[in-house]
């Protein structure tokens, strides 16, 4: 998996390309913060913000954090993806799983299989710890576009 220093370099040259690549790819972080009221509704989704970062065009990469009830810290996970058009099929690295993340009008929609996904939050030694995100209530995740500071790594 990756150490929270290469996570952030890589992610800082996909926003550096992204940069390169126009404006047709420059708004590509996108986030979402669950309220109270929607949580409630669904009491098994442990997932409380998500932000991605997508890089369109010649290096199509993908960064996911994710915040879970009662953990304040970031989790992550970083890979490649294939995009056709809106489309972007993404493999996360490691053990990470995959995802399909689909552009449309308002945002995007992360498809996430039922094997779920694979996120890692490292420690001040660089020690991983994991948690996997599966289950009915973290299937599909909607996000709306968001400045590009929000998709900054954090912790």
């Amino acid at each position: 998996m990756f150490p929270k220093g290469l996570f952030i370099g890589v992610l800082t040259a996909l926003a550096g390309l992204a940069g390169i690549a126009g404006p047709a790819s420059a708004a590509l972080c996108y986030a979402r913060d669950y309220d109270t009221a929607h949580l409630v509704k669904h009491v098994d989704q442990r997932v409380t913000r998500i932000t991605v970062r997508l890089l369109a065009d010649n290096g199509s990469g993908i960064g996911v954090g994710l915040w879970f009830r009662g953990d304040k810290r970031q989790w992550w996970a970083g890979g490649g993806c294939r995009q056709q058009g809106a489309v972007f099929s993404c493999k996360l690295d490691g053990d990470g799983g995959a995802l399909t993340a689909t552009q449309n009008a308002k945002g995007i929609r992360l498809d996430v299989p039922a094997a779920g996904l694979q996120v890692e939050h490292p420690d001040a030694q660089g020690n991983a710890s994991f948690q996997v995100v599966d289950g009915p209530e973290h299937r599909v995740f909607l996000l709306w576009p968001a400045p590009e500071a929000t998709c900054e790594p954090q912790n």
